[in-house]
């Protein structure tokens, strides 16, 4: 890496949507699967983005790039003009270089999550991560992020009390599935999806008493696992519309594009019992106009508020201190990223030197004998050690802003045509 440094703080960037300034409807027009990820990876590199990873759950879609903003800004409206989204622009978010990296400390963190404490987010971030690596899409710098916000997550869990407790959106899931049903014991439920959320989900039912739980995938082995985990049963995906009516409680959490219940589905049914849906899908995987049914409850992630309200307040008591926490992370990875840009610097200072050393050492080897050349030897690198101790000193000083030391940086590239 030439010393016109590549890491410029402000081409860390970041654009996003989340919970926090759009609602279900919106987000789930951003909302990407690992299908269209992993061609948005594939793209990456055409649009000048030297790093990107995607984080997409049923709260945010969100872009880091290692690039400028401008590009990535731009990259992102031709991913979803691609997917022919018709997406509101103005709804995502801009943050770059300090800000950006805190934001995804804060994210792995789960202070920022739908559920404070949540963490479930941490095996998201984790898949997602591995994505981008299959597509080696992060390379130093965001790798570094990602792997630095996971080791906050984990500093905060272990010194902090705000995960404590059940902590997951899941698990919330289930408490409002609870809270509309008179007994989870006696009813027939259907889980459509066995990744995460629909492992937690089922896990949690269990726990709380339901005893017929059938697992719909679009994996038919991993959906079959998941069954024989907890002793339920599998159902075929293209055999849940003709079953619908057996089920009281229907639960989709897949990241399927399209809608897998559909309005028409339900008008068919000819239910003797109320069913009760609930959507943890984003995009939602249920036609949200079967809650004009009669017989039909539909409750989607935008209702389980009471719930995350209600965990909210027992932990954010703990917040004050899990953002200390975060803050010392925060300096933790800038220090790393300072070294990043100055230790090439220094390291090409002093290979510059030392060649001109080596040279003329060699143009008078001839001239002189052995002890007056060790002679020299030890005055030319104490000399140059002179000549490289101000430079050094300035780039790897506290007191000196990081701008000063990009510019800096820039004139010593350009003073020593140091190799890009």
């Amino acid at each position: 890496m030439g010393c016109k440094v590549e890491f410029f703080l402000n081409h860390i960037n970041y654009f996003g949507v989340t919970h926090k300034n759009t609602d279900l409807t919106n987000r789930e027009i951003f909302a990407l699967n690992d299908e269209q990820i992993s061609m948005a990876y594939k793209l990456a590199s055409a649009h000048n983005i030297k790093e990107l990873y995607i984080l997409s759950t049923c709260a945010r879609t969100e872009f880091f790039g290692h690039c400028d903003s401008k590009n990535l800004h731009s990259f992102i409206k031709k991913v979803y003009h691609i997917l022919e989204r018709n997406c509101d622009y103005n709804f995502l978010i801009h943050k770059q270089g300090e800000e950006c990296v805190k934001h995804m400390m804060e994210v792995s963190c789960s202070v920022t999550s739908l559920l404070i404490g949540e963490t479930e987010i941490t095996n998201q971030i984790k898949k997602s991560f591995q994505l981008a690596k299959n597509h080696k899409s992060t390379k130093s710098i965001l790798s570094r992020l990602i792997e630095s916000s996971l080791e906050a997550g984990k500093k905060i869990r272990n010194k902090t009390k705000l995960s404590n407790g059940s902590s997951s959106i899941s698990y919330a899931a289930v408490e409002k599935i609870i809270e509309n049903v008179d007994r989870i014991d006696n009813k027939k439920i259907l889980i459509i999806g066995a990744g995460m959320t629909g492992k937690l989900v089922a896990y949690n039912l269990q726990k709380k008493g339901a005893k017929d739980v059938f697992i719909s995938n679009r994996d038919v082995n991993r959906g079959k696992v998941l069954s024989k985990k907890i002793n339920g049963n599998f159902l075929p995906l293209d055999k849940i519309s003709e079953s619908l009516s057996e089920f009281s409680i229907i639960v989709a959490c897949t990241n399927a594009s399209y809608k897998l219940i559909e309005y028409n589905d339900i008008l068919k049914i000819d239910s003797v019992h109320p069913i009760l849906f609930m959507d943890l899908s984003v995009p939602r995987n249920i036609d949200h106009n079967i809650k004009n049914i009669d017989f039909v409850t539909l409750l989607t992630i935008e209702d389980i508020d009471n719930i995350i309200q209600k965990y909210r307040q027992k932990r954010k008591s703990e917040l004050p201190k899990a953002m200390r926490l975060i803050d010392g992370c925060v300096i933790d990875y800038l220090q790393w990223f300072d070294d990043l840009n100055v230790t090439p610097t220094i390291a090409n200072l002093k290979n510059h030197y030392d060649r001109i050393q080596i040279n003329e050492l060699k143009k008078v080897s001839r001239k002189y004998d052995s002890k007056t050349l060790a002679a020299i030897d030890v005055f030319s690198n104490s000399l140059l050690k002179k000549i490289m101790k101000d430079s050094i000193e300035y780039l790897k000083s506290d007191e000196v802003n990081e701008k000063s030391k990009i510019q800096y940086i820039e004139i010593m590239s350009s003073i020593y045509k140091f190799k890009k």
